[in-house]
């Protein structure tokens, strides 16, 4: 069942405290009588009390007050808005460890006995995954056990993909899944940045390129975007042009004004660039090299890769394959800004005629 819409997500308050406790007594009536992992409750199995569970989850949100030897963590209720009941819970993990990176992951969610199979648990991991991304986590590692085929689709409908599988300490087979934040497709725009905008996509099969161009013309947009560098990248009749190569880590944006003159080419270091259906989609690995108008090479966001590799979201040698990629994109477009305007500008008198 679809629940998109139905539920939001809330700190626990006292205002739920008769609420909490008939949640977690449902359970113990089903016979649930630890809810660790995906019961994500945060401990009020063990501790029962809720006052001393409410300074449990309160503690647990700041690295300075946590308990030793556990990462900081958020616990939301998943809150039916038609009713404001309480249909289940779900806790973040603000970053991992070497115990979650292999067994725990991010997200542990579960829903009361009486509210499965309604779609909630996909619908608390879509509100959760929103949460994520203002907490800077960017891939986010959910785990399984392998015969909860419910919890499964739940975080594959989310966007997770299966990595692999592993016994646990029972004996139970469990798998990990990861669900990219930094995901990007094509339409991402269509009704973001623009009150009016055009877009087109161009199937290139050529020596020099191979895959599908995707062009914005960005008629109004909402506001401008100034990068700090205060150059303009996006503003009215400005034009994107995406270059998707499927048999690339390398996604090229070249960058238009108005006037058709090049502001700059933007290229993302990726982990995948892929379609789903057909929306093009390249799955972002934080290195980004720019070249400017002026033929400037910039190396950026090596913060945001090294911060990844802490946070445990991306491994040793994702890390070193990014500044690889890196490198070697860097090296090719050495003295090579003629080159690429030529290039770019080819396919955008193709996508808005040769009237330039």
């Amino acid at each position: 069942m679809n629940a998109k819409g139905k539920l939001k997500l809330v700190f626990p308050t006292r205002e739920y405290k008769k609420q909490i406790e008939e949640y977690l007594q449902e359970h113990l009536d089903y016979g649930e009588n630890v809810l660790h992992g995906v019961g994500g409750v945060g401990g009020l199995d063990r501790i029962k009390d809720f006052d001393t569970w409410m300074r449990k989850i309160k503690n647990d949100l700041q690295e300075q007050t946590v308990e030793s030897g556990r990462v900081p963590a958020t616990l939301f209720l998943g809150v039916r808005k038609s009713d404001n009941k309480v249909v289940g819970t779900i806790q973040i993990r603000h970053k991992l460890n070497d115990k979650l990176l292999k067994s725990g992951g991010h997200i542990g969610d579960g829903v009361r006995p009486s509210e499965r199979k309604k779609g909630y648990a996909s619908e608390m991991i879509r509100l959760a995954l929103e949460e994520c991304k203002k907490l800077d986590i960017n891939r986010v590692l959910m785990v399984c056990d392998k015969d909860n085929i419910a919890s499964a689709k739940s975080i594959m409908k989310n966007g997770g993909i299966l990595e692999n599988e592993f016994i646990d300490e029972n004996g139970k087979t469990n798998q990990r899944y990861w669900i990219s934040l930094k995901k990007r497709f094509t339409d991402r725009y269509v009704h973001g940045k623009a009150e009016k905008s055009e877009q087109k996509i161009l199937s290139i099969k050529e020596k020099n390129f191979s895959g599908d161009i995707y062009f914005y013309n960005f008629i109004n947009v909402r506001a401008k975007t100034i990068i700090p560098n205060f150059r303009c990248i996006l503003d009215n009749n400005y034009k994107w042009l995406e270059f998707y190569d499927y048999n690339s880590k390398v996604k090229l944006t070249a960058i238009y004004d108005e006037n058709n003159e090049i502001i700059e080419w933007y290229f993302d270091i990726a982990r995948e660039i892929g379609k789903y259906g057909n929306v093009p989609f390249e799955d972002d690995l934080y290195l980004d090299v720019v070249v400017t108008s002026e033929g400037k090479i910039i190396l950026l966001d090596e913060d945001e890769l090294k911060g990844a590799l802490d946070r445990m979201e991306i491994t040793n040698r994702e890390y070193k394959e990014a500044y690889k990629e890196a490198n070697q994109l860097i090296d090719r477009l050495s003295n090579k800004k003629e080159e690429l305007e030529e290039f770019t500008h080819k396919y955008l008198k193709l996508m808005i005629g040769d009237g330039i």
